[in-house]
């Protein structure tokens, strides 16, 4: 093998460890609730890289549970946005949600015990990397089947943690008014070194293609 293969071999080689290593970086994880596999309370839980916190009245609460049904026997496929297995609890608490790394991007479903359009239906405050709220964003649901659903979406500046709260006021059940998520996803920001390597990555693209117009010439 010439000297100029042999360097084209070991630039491709470089590029593909550069590129799988940037990509990892910047995917997203998803949480569909049924990684445990029984009923587990979401208190001081973590999973995937999210921290779970359920307070009512600012004291810590088992009453949600991570990989629970509501209603219980729920068909599969009924509702839009939210299936069994999922999040349910209490809608009187607050749910955080703690990232092990800042992310850059999140989204998740809920539904709440609730056969009427609520506006909102819940609350989503975001928390910088020093645990600054920045963002506070009411979610409207509507009622789809025997819940009304909601989807938050967010993209944008990097956040540390997500903070739930419920519009429980009209809620069929005022009592023990419940609510649902599921399907949580979320890509984490990428670390300068993944970026660096990607930087990297095009100039090794770069030096590849004048390699092998130099073969061509040859």
């Amino acid at each position: 093998m010439s000297t100029t293969n042999k360097l084209s071999l070991a630039i491709v080689s470089m590029a593909c460890v550069v590129f799988g290593t940037a990509h990892a970086a910047g995917a997203s994880t998803k949480l569909t609730f049924d990684e445990l596999g029984f009923p587990t309370p979401v208190d001081n839980l973590t999973v995937k890289g999210v921290t779970f916190d359920f307070k009512i009245d600012g004291v810590d609460s088992n009453d949600a549970m991570y990989n629970a049904s509501f209603p219980p026997q729920l068909p599969s496929g009924l509702l839009a946005n939210v299936q069994q297995p999922l999040l349910e609890g209490n809608a009187k608490g607050i749910l955080s949600l703690d990232f092990a790394a800042p992310v850059e991007a999140l989204e998740f479903a809920v539904g709440v015990e609730a056969f009427r359009p609520l506006t909102p239906g819940f609350s989503v405050e975001l928390l910088d990397k020093g645990l600054n709220s920045f963002l506070i964003t009411p979610v409207n649901t509507a009622p789809l089947a025997i819940l009304s659903e909601g989807l938050f979406k967010y993209s944008g500046a990097s956040i540390k943690k997500a903070i739930l709260s419920f519009n429980s006021e009209f809620f069929l059940n005022p009592d023990n008014p419940r609510f649902s998520l599921d399907n949580l996803s979320y890509t984490v920001v990428p670390e300068p070194s993944s970026l660096i390597a990607l930087l990297a990555s095009s100039a090794i693209s770069a030096c590849l293609y004048r390699v092998r117009k130099q073969q061509k010439v040859v």
